[in-house]
């Protein structure tokens, strides 16, 4: 797991730690991620299908869904900042960053993702860094050259994390030490219907 970092990119904005700024910044990203994940057109399909009575297709349907799953993501990962670290944890009585990952997307979204970063990174579509949208899941090679650490990106460059010596923290792609160690990115709504199969095929192991 990545050591605590004393020096601080330029490209960071400093906030006060205290949960009214946590919660404001959080309740500003939930906002986008509205934008982002339900285009206009999409919203204005909606507004018609509603005012004729009407089932939306599969896709517009779909896409409101994870709409909904993200702003309850924002909603309830606040509660879970300054949690411990803790080796194998799956809980909040302490997590490591695949045991986070995984209670977050089986809490939120309802998906039942495997247990090891590594085996993470294999089950999504991968995509390029400047592609990333909230609920995008990053790795990184914090030593040698296996993935060994994940979060959950959530906008603005930045993503939530299991720290070993933070906790659950939120850092920004463009530290440092986190873009020097940076190996991928997946994106796991495109690619969920294969997930569950994937992962029952896999031998599950921590981080």
């Amino acid at each position: 797991m990545p050591p605590e970092q004393s020096k601080r990119s330029p490209f960071r904005v400093i906030f006060p730690l205290n949960k009214f700024s946590r919660l404001l910044r959080i309740a500003l990203l939930s906002v986008t991620v509205a934008a982002v994940q339900l285009p206009s057109t999409a919203r204005s399909e909606v507004t018609s299908d509603i005012a004729q009575r009407q089932v939306p297709d599969q896709k517009c349907e779909q896409t409101c869904r994870i709409s909904s799953s993200m702003q309850k993501f924002f909603v309830h990962v606040t509660q879970y900042f300054g949690t411990r670290y803790r080796s194998g944890g799956q809980t909040p009585a302490g997590f490591d960053c695949s045991g986070f990952v995984r209670f977050m997307f089986s809490k939120v979204f309802n998906m039942e993702l495997p247990r090891s970063s590594r085996e993470m990174a294999a089950i999504g579509n991968k995509i390029a860094k400047n592609e990333l949208q909230p609920g995008d899941l990053v790795f990184f090679q914090t030593s040698g050259s296996r993935i060994n650490h994940v979060g959950i990106f959530i906008g603005n460059d930045t993503f939530v994390h299991s720290s070993l010596t933070k906790g659950i923290t939120e850092d920004q792609l463009k530290q440092n030490y986190y873009e020097k160690r940076f190996a991928g990115a997946v994106r796991l709504f495109d690619a969920y219907s294969g997930i569950k199969q994937k992962s029952a095929e896999i031998d599950s192991e921590p981080s």
